[in-house]
């Protein structure tokens, strides 16, 4: 049986971090990691392998699900356990995006933005989000970084005030 890896990897950032050289630090680190359980942990009786690096200030900033129909729920992804294949949401004007995972791994970005109220002031919570998945066998540690993924593709997502 085939277990499912996500790998999230956020950066986050407020409007006193929008200059060129916060940008570039940025763009400089890593978009996927060696997978280490701890500190990845296992889901829905090891079905699933969750890994999340980067930044989290708001706190439990990815929320998931596994549903009664066994598609994996996470951010804007829906992974289905049964056929092996992601559907990425796209805004209500786009069509959903969905492909087959059977023959490697893939690599998703978007960028986001919150609006965040903290000690009496709101202010944009800026975030780029790197979403690494794949079935496997038998989950390796360094299995997004042995081989490139066999698809990369970057979502535009329209900004959102307060995600749900």
């Amino acid at each position: 049986m085939h277990k499912l890896v996500v790998q999230t990897v956020i950066r986050q950032w407020d409007k006193s971090q929008l200059s060129a050289a916060d940008s570039q630090t940025r763009r400089a680190l890593a978009d996927r990691y060696p997978v280490n359980v701890p500190p990845a942990v296992a889901l829905f009786d090891g079905e699933i392998i969750l890994d999340q690096h980067g930044d989290d200030v708001m706190g439990n900033r990815i929320r998931y699900q596994l549903t009664d129909a066994r598609q994996f729920l996470i951010d804007r992804c829906c992974f289905s356990l049964p056929t092996q294949t992601l559907t990425i949401k796209q805004p209500p004007e786009g069509q959903p995006v969905q492909l087959s995972m059977a023959d490697g791994w893939v690599q998703c970005h978007y960028q986001w933005r919150y609006k965040v109220f903290e000690g009496g002031f709101y202010y944009w919570l800026y975030e780029a989000v790197t979403l690494n998945a794949c079935f496997i066998q038998r989950p390796a540690e360094d299995i997004f970084l042995q081989t490139e993924p066999i698809r990369q593709f970057t979502l535009f997502l329209q900004n959102q005030q307060n995600p749900a």
